[in-house]
């Protein structure tokens, strides 16, 4: 029996069921529906001028998810700051977004408090901790999410309640239809991808075995889908525990087409995923067609994953799901356990100055 269809594998390399929670998703997405539409958030003081969403790891990604699903939807800029400081824009008509799902972290609860001094509108959405406090304390607006999960096991608490804000506060149009169309479909992907599919059926676990020994490059097929990628290349990172990169179209085109020039005792170790939403222009789909064609020969294999459904936010989380199926599907291949993040545990403990 294939070691992906052997339920012992499960058994042994996944005890904190990450697998499960991955096929959760749809589930998760209505429940956070619910919890963001019925959240105590307050009124805004006034016609934001820009959204600023921080974050960090899987707790930042569900800003860029976000901007990605609501595109031009979105009457003002939303930008995704990865760091303790907030840029210097920032002020009374700014609206801070805060995601940590621990509540805890230091850099999420430094820009936090920046915002807060520079008089913006903050929002934090969080299972807790010092964030929730914080906002609490300064007049912000606090969604809680339930706890319990990896961060970006929890993608759905950390994304979908601030699509659920924007739209009480008429930053966007009505979302509730996206967001069950974007569920209903994820249901079919994991129905069809989970781990009672036998391999040769299941096009998760065919990816997982065609990237075994390799290194992954996730080529998003136009800049609407760079989220998807990013978050491919960090579950394979997170999850895996493997090495990957990221880059998306038409921007590659201009750079790292010319990289697969390198010798090829090392192109040869990459395989492309290139993810499609199945909506590209033909010009942009010519593209993409030929640097597989002329830049991609060397690769040890190239694959296209197309997304699913009619609205963007479908498309998106569903190729989403099949990279977080994908990775935990690895991680089990390599006879790993796909929840622990060591590495990470330790850089934190050692900047708090733990032995």
């Amino acid at each position: 029996m294939p070691r992906l269809d052997d339920p012992s594998t499960y058994r042994d390399c996944d005890p904190s069921r990450m697998l499960q929670t991955a096929l959760d998703l749809p589930r998760q997405i209505r429940d956070a529906w619910q919890i963001g539409r019925t959240a105590a958030l307050g009124r805004l003081p006034g016609p934001p001028a820009h959204v600023v969403a921080v974050g960090m790891g899987g707790s930042a990604i569900g800003g860029d998810l976000l901007a990605a699903a609501l595109g031009e939807r979105l009457a003002l800029p939303l930008v995704v700051v990865r760091d303790s400081r907030l840029p210097a824009y920032v002020g009374q008509r700014s609206l801070v977004v805060a995601t940590s799902y621990s509540g805890e972290t230091e850099e999420t609860l430094a820009a936090a408090a920046e915002a807060c001094r520079a008089g913006a509108a903050l929002l934090a959405i969080t299972s807790g901790g010092r964030l929730a406090a914080l906002a609490t304390g300064t007049g912000g607006a606090v969604v809680r999410v339930p706890g319990g999960l990896a961060p970006r096991a929890a993608l759905g608490y950390l994304m979908i309640p601030a699509l659920a804000a924007l739209e009480r506060w008429e930053l966007c149009g009505p979302c509730g239809p996206d967001v069950e169309e974007a569920a209903a479909v994820l249901e079919e992907v994991a129905s069809e991808a989970g781990p009672d599919i036998p391999a040769p059926d299941n096009p998760a676990k065919r990816l997982a075995e065609q990237l075994l020994g390799r290194i992954p490059a996730i080529y998003a097929g136009s800049q609407d889908l760079e989220a998807a990628a990013r978050r491919w290349k960090c579950q394979l990172n997170e999850n895996s525990k493997m090495l990957a990169t990221w880059a998306a179209f038409p921007e590659l085109a201009h750079n790292e087409t010319v990289g697969w020039g390198a010798p090829p005792e090392v192109s040869g170790l990459v395989s492309v995923i290139v993810l499609l939403g199945g909506g590209e222009h033909p010009e942009a789909l010519r593209r993409v067609r030929l640097a597989c064609e002329l830049a991609f020969r060397p690769a040890a294999g190239v694959q296209e994953v197309r997304g699913r459904g009619k609205g963007r936010l479908a498309r998106i989380l569903s190729l989403v799901l099949v990279g977080d199926l994908v990775s935990i599907y690895l991680a089990c291949l390599r006879g790993i356990d796909p929840t622990p993040t060591e590495a990470i545990t330790v850089l934190k403990r050692r900047m708090r100055g733990e032995a």
